[in-house]
C-alpha cells in the first residue's frame, strides 16, 4: 500500500510565511510568522533569485502533519533512544573531563 493512501487529509496545504534567521553554508533557519516555530532546511531547497541575507522574507506551502498509525515504530524508537543514550554518554565524559582538569 502507498503511504499517501493512510493520510485522510491528504490535500490541506496553506500558505506560510517566515523570515530568515539563520543563513549558513548547507542550511537556513526560517522564523515562521505567527509564532509558530521553526524550521531548519538544507539551503538547497531554498527558491531564490537573490543572495540569500537574514531579514528576507519567504513563503512556502505547508499541510499539517497527520500521524499515520497508533503505533510507534520500533525501529526509531530505538534509535532515538540510542541516540539520547549516546548524547548523554559523552555529556558525561565531557563534565570529567573538566572536573579533571580543574
Amino acid at each position: 500500500m502507498d503511504r499517501i493512501e493512510k493520510l485522510k487529509y491528504v490535500s490541506t496545504e496553506q500558505m506560510f510565511e517566515g523570515i530568515l534567521v539563520e543563513v549558513r553554508d548547507a542550511s537556513v533557519t526560517i522564523d515562521i510568522k505567527g509564532r509558530l516555530g521553526q524550521l531548519i532546511i538544507p539551503r538547497r531547497m531554498i527558491i531564490s533569485e537573490y543572495d540569500l541575507k537574514i531579514g528576507q522574507e519567504v513563503g512556502f506551502l505547508m499541510s499539517y502533519p497527520e500521524v499515520l498509525e497508533e503505533a510507534a515504530n520500533t525501529h526509531y524508537v530505538e534509535a532515538i533512544t540510542e541516540h539520547e543514550r549516546r548524547r548523554l554518554k559523552n555529556q558525561q565524559k565531557k563534565i570529567k573531563m573538566r572536573e579533571e582538569n580543574e
